[in-house]
């Protein structure tokens, strides 16, 4: 037996919600990821009206469900599994840091000409970009800016420790200015998605 409209669209706003807030991400966020505006999704949400089958397709593929996870044929988690989320981000994050030191191994074993400790320092700001997908992907604008801050500064050590310029200490002045870039935007971010 088929549902009327109303009921559909209550199902629909009410499973949207749910995957939404189970990820924490604001309508704004979910928005931006679907090149739509925010005011799209408060109308999906409020039941308003329906978003076409290739929006549905692409939710369901950010939140890791079905299609019918979001028409109502499977119920909606209770809750996300931030444990499993960190896991994943720290899993990815040692897989850096192990290829560091298999590179690292390489060049000791080898005895290659060069400061091969510097691979660790490379690791960095590597680490630093997977935390930034996957912070963009599970968690809200902290994490994402102090991602964004380790890579800023992370990079700056690199530069640092790679060439022998004079004066090459002011790349950390770049660094803080940079920093402060990031603190506005992600400012300018909370700020637009609480309103």
């Amino acid at each position: 037996m088929f549902a009327d409209e109303a009921t559909i669209r209550r199902t629909v706003a009410k499973n949207i919600a749910a995957y939404r807030k189970s990820h924490r991400d604001t309508q704004l966020d979910l928005a931006e990821k679907l090149n739509y505006s925010d005011k799209s999704v408060s109308k999906w949400e409020r039941g308003e009206s329906l978003p076409d089958v290739c929006i549905l397709a692409q939710i369901a593929a950010l939140y890791g469900v079905t299609v019918s996870n979001l028409i109502g044929e499977v119920v909606p988690p209770k809750k996300d599994k931030p444990h499993y989320h960190l896991f994943v981000l720290l899993l990815s994050i040692a897989a850096v840091f192990a290829v560091a030191t298999v590179v690292f191994s390489a060049f000791v074993i080898v005895g290659v000409n060069f400061r091969a400790w510097l691979f660790f320092i490379y690791a960095i700001p590597v680490a630093a970009v997977v935390a930034i997908v996957f912070t963009h992907l599970w968690w809200g604008y902290l994490a994402q800016g102090i991602a964004v801050s380790v890579f800023v500064w992370s990079m700056g050590l690199c530069i640092y420790l790679s060439l022998s310029i004079d004066k090459l200490a002011l790349i950390f002045v770049v660094c803080a200015s940079v920093q402060v870039l990031v603190v506005l935007a992600e400012l300018v971010r909370l700020f637009r998605s609480r309103k």
